[in-house]
């Protein structure tokens, strides 16, 4: 087990560090402090998520590959919020939408050292960032933490931690794309993938809520094993105006791994747990293509496969969804593993 630092760059006149947490096996990760995002995820000598080479392609790109998303992930509608009667406008980046925390989200935040610990059996990072009130429009002040744990069994583990000084909606996810090839010029459709779930969220044109659905009989059905590409009908009302899956799963629990991805090509299997009753399913229908990867690959359609395990997307606005109000002063908990294993 063991961790080591570098510098990756600098950022508004502040140096972004790269962390590496390697736990002497088959699992190495690398972090950078811009946004706490995962910029590599090594299981057996393979890169198994997207990422950039430099600090500039993170500061313009607006894919999130790998980026820790908050304060809310995923899409508030009508760029605004009501909490005890009071009304906040938020920073709208998609149309009218709020979109993962806003133009200044905390993807693109520094994050500070806070700790490492290196054990026998894992090794941890902790970095932090405060959110002022009203960033992005959101009330309050939050003191956010993360923990980054990789053990001996080749897991990788995320904690979140938020505590907001006002009411305030929280929901912190991670946004890695997946690629389990080994060969990022070949598409992930042919993954297969396992979501324990009998109910997923339909969405409108704009991929805000409309109602609870059942799974069965749907192309949303992954309840067993099967292609992403298998039931990918984009003539699917609920698929045609999205390319594809970017929708949100209702988790059956309990469940020790309701979330199997498996590369066929390469045998590696990642298994996904989490404290979250939503996975959020995107298969980078609209990732932006032509832009250059870590070792020199471009960037296409159906890339990687993010598995943003969170809460009810939009939850705050839909009487239907419950809320992510976090009370000033209590603390916001979430806790995702991510299991690398070969088949």
């Amino acid at each position: 087990m063991k961790i080591r630092s570098r510098n990756f760059g600098y950022y508004n006149n502040k140096e972004i560090k790269e962390y590496i947490l390697d736990n002497g096996n088959n699992l190495e990760v690398k972090i950078i402090s811009l946004g706490a995002t995962i910029k590599e995820i090594h299981y057996r000598g393979l890169n198994t998520v997207l990422g950039f080479e430099n600090l500039e392609s993170y500061v313009d790109s607006r894919t999130y590959f790998g980026a820790l998303i908050g304060r809310v992930a995923g899409r508030i509608s009508k760029g605004k919020i009501l909490i005890d009667g009071k009304e906040y406008k938020l920073s709208q980046n998609e149309g009218t939408s709020c979109l993962h925390g806003g133009y200044d989200g905390y993807s693109f935040k520094i994050w500070e050292y806070v700790d490492s610990i290196v054990g026998e059996d894992s090794v941890s990072l902790e970095l932090s960032y405060a959110s002022p009130n009203l960033e992005s429009g959101f009330p309050g002040e939050v003191v956010n933490r993360v923990k980054y744990t990789v053990d001996k069994n080749d897991t990788l583990s995320i904690e979140y931690f938020a505590k907001p000084s006002m009411d305030s909606p929280i929901t912190i996810t991670n946004h890695s794309y997946f690629n389990l090839n080994g060969d990022f010029t070949k598409d992930i459709l042919d993954h297969t993938l396992m979501i324990d779930a009998e109910e997923y969220i339909e969405l409108d044109e704009k991929n805000l809520p409309i109602k609870v659905s059942k799974v069965e009989g749907t192309p949303f059905d992954f309840r067993s094993k099967k292609p992403i590409r298998k039931d990918m009908d984009l003539s699917h009302d609920q698929l045609r105006e999205s390319l594809g899956y970017d929708h949100p799963f209702i988790l059956n629990k309990p469940n020790e791994d309701p979330i199997i991805l498996t590369s066929h090509k390469t045998g590696i299997q990642l298994r996904i747990s989490t404290t979250e009753p939503v996975v959020i399913l995107y298969c980078s229908n609209n990732l932006k293509e032509g832009l250059t990867l870590l070792d020199g690959e471009k960037t296409i359609r159906y890339q990687g496969v993010c598995l943003e395990t969170q809460w009810y997307p939009d939850a705050i606005n839909q009487q239907f969804l419950p809320n992510n109000i976090i009370k000033a002063g209590e603390e916001y908990y979430s806790n995702s593993i991510y299991k690398f294993s070969q088949i």
